[in-house]
């Protein structure tokens, strides 16, 4: 039904691209991703570069301008639908390239799986924490990146870019990345988002999640350690945080840091949010928006025609290959703990997932929101 009309307003705080909503002035938004027109496109295609103006009245958004290679547009132009098609196009390709690929998969999932293995010994109770989202993590991020990634790849042979561009946006986004966007609070409040009378139902649904996780880190640690000063006098949880903040380019104490108890619940939880709910809503649950290309082209061509039949073949294909089903988050992981504390602490956070998926059960069911039976522990493909 979203895409029936299609209203970059809703679609701008109710699908997988809500989070580029990002505050401009008292009442208005945007959607900046003017950066894509830095790369280039395979022949016959428009350059994604675009920016969408918002405006709030009562609450809602409406988009009143669009600029891109198109030109200016607005909605009683003519090539108005041309031009929302574009800033889907743009938001849909980020998401899959940078916002899941790079920036859950290769920055910080990575990071976050090199350090939990690297540097806590196999029978420490944090690592016994964060093992189900870390596991095979390595093997996932090298089998996918062969197959989309390599020359002739799906990345390539799917979007807009060419591969020298394709590889020049994955450098660049890598260099730029803000461990701020795996907070989901912090984020919202980093893009000027809240407080602003917006209804904003995705970071709602997303929160919900986020609070669960990081209460489960939450109880977890404070069952092995008494005191933020026991926290600081483990050399090997030291050593962890060190690892994940030397990997991930621009360190992760805008999230959290092991300096209290309850900034590593904060932290951790957040990592386990990235690679289940982000994992989910950034890659997954594009199932039910990439395949509308008459709406949200995944090419647009400067002559308007659509993709070719082979293009769109090739992009169901690797979105099947998101939704296969791997370790569930409603698991009872109890057996990884290393005595009672840490496995009452994992039946505690299965317990509350289940009683979130209760509560969301009991709402309205949307396209664009996650349920933790939809969550996979981690992103092992």
């Amino acid at each position: 039904a979203e895409y029936l009309v299609p209203d970059l307003g809703e679609l701008a705080v109710a699908s997988p691209y809500d989070g580029y909503l990002r505050a401009t002035g008292p009442g208005t938004f945007e959607w900046d991703l003017r950066d894509l027109a830095d790369y280039d496109v395979h022949p016959g295609l428009v350059r994604l570069g675009v920016s969408v103006s918002f405006e709030q009245t009562a609450g809602r958004l409406q988009a009143t301008a669009i600029d891109s290679e198109l030109g200016r547009c607005t909605p009683d132009d003519a090539a108005w639908q041309r031009s929302v098609g574009l800033a889907l196009c743009a938001a849909t390709t980020h998401t899959s390239l940078v916002r899941h690929y790079n920036w859950v998969h290769l920055v910080p999932g990575a990071a976050f799986a090199i350090a939990t293995r690297n540097a806590l010994p196999t029978d420490h109770p944090v690592k016994r924490l964060l093992w189900p989202h870390v596991f095979r993590t390595h093997f996932s991020n090298w089998v996918t990146t062969k197959g989309q990634l390599s020359v002739g790849g799906d990345f390539e042979s799917i979007f807009s870019f060419t591969r020298p561009a394709l590889l020049r946006l994955f450098d660049d986004t890598r260099d730029a990345f803000d461990a701020t966007v795996i907070d989901p609070q912090r984020d919202a409040a980093q893009r000027g988002v809240l407080n602003t009378g917006l209804d904003l139902p995705v970071l709602a649904n997303s929160t919900a999640h986020h609070d669960v996780m990081c209460a489960h880190a939450a109880r977890y640690l404070r069952s092995y350690y008494p005191d933020d000063a026991a926290l600081a006098g483990d050399p090997s949880v030291q050593a962890w945080y060190a690892a994940l903040d030397e990997l991930i380019p621009n360190g992760v104490s805008a999230v959290g840091d092991l300096t209290s108890l309850d900034s590593a619940a904060r932290l951790i939880g957040s990592l386990i949010h990235l690679v289940s709910y982000q994992h989910e809503a950034r890659g997954t649950l594009l199932w039910n928006y990439q395949p509308w290309t008459q709406v949200q082209p995944i090419r647009v061509y400067t002559d308007g025609r659509p993709e070719p039949v082979d293009v769109y073949q090739r992009l169901i294909n690797a979105d099947f290959g998101l939704n296969i089903r791997r370790t569930p988050m409603l698991r009872d992981f109890s057996y990884l703990a290393v005595d009672d504390r840490g496995r009452a602490a994992f039946r505690a956070y299965l317990s509350d997932l289940l009683a979130l998926q209760t509560r969301l059960e009991a709402e309205p069911r949307t396209l664009w929101k996650v349920y933790p039976e939809m969550l996979e522990a981690n992103m092992n493909g």
